[in-house]
């Protein structure tokens, strides 16, 4: 593969490291690669309370653009990488324009989830109305802890 074969608009999708989503962050930087880490605000239980703290939005995984011919093998073992998501024949990617609709729902460099007024029960079938999957249906079938995510069955 030649410098010219690869697609630096791309974002390579890293796993990191259990809690160690700041530190891979970090570690990247430091060898060049250009990062994005999308944060939220969570809401957690601490004495009692429920307060807001800033968490990645995609808990153990940020997207990173980086010369694979130059930093693939120091990027595989910098401090808080766990691995390049991709096989041996390729690494999996995001598109730039994906990055753009995810930074374009930020407010002050942290992501605004918007909250749906009606809650799902488990079987409820489901239009999906926009993104990658618009026009996809499914079945709800759970929301996660942070009631911002659910997992749904696609049906298409």
């Amino acid at each position: 593969m030649s410098s010219s074969d690869i697609d630096t608009s791309a974002w390579f999708i890293i796993s990191t490291k259990p809690k160690q989503e700041f530190i891979a962050e970090q570690s990247l930087k430091s060898l060049g690669a250009t990062t994005y880490l999308p944060l939220y605000f969570k809401k957690i239980k601490k004495n009692k309370e429920k307060i807001e703290v800033i968490s990645p939005l995609f808990g153990g995984y940020l997207f990173a653009q980086f010369s694979v011919v130059d930093l693939y093998h120091k990027v595989r073992y910098t401090r808080g990488v766990k691995s390049v998501l991709g096989n041996s024949e390729c690494l999996w990617t995001i598109t730039n324009q994906k990055i753009q609709d995810i930074k374009g729902r930020e407010n002050n460099g942290v992501v605004t989830l918007t909250r749906r007024e009606d809650k799902f029960k488990c079987g409820d079938k489901i239009l999906i109305d926009e993104g990658d999957f618009d026009g996809w249906e499914g079945v709800f079938f759970e929301e996660l802890p942070d009631n911002e995510r659910a997992i749904i069955m696609l049906t298409n």
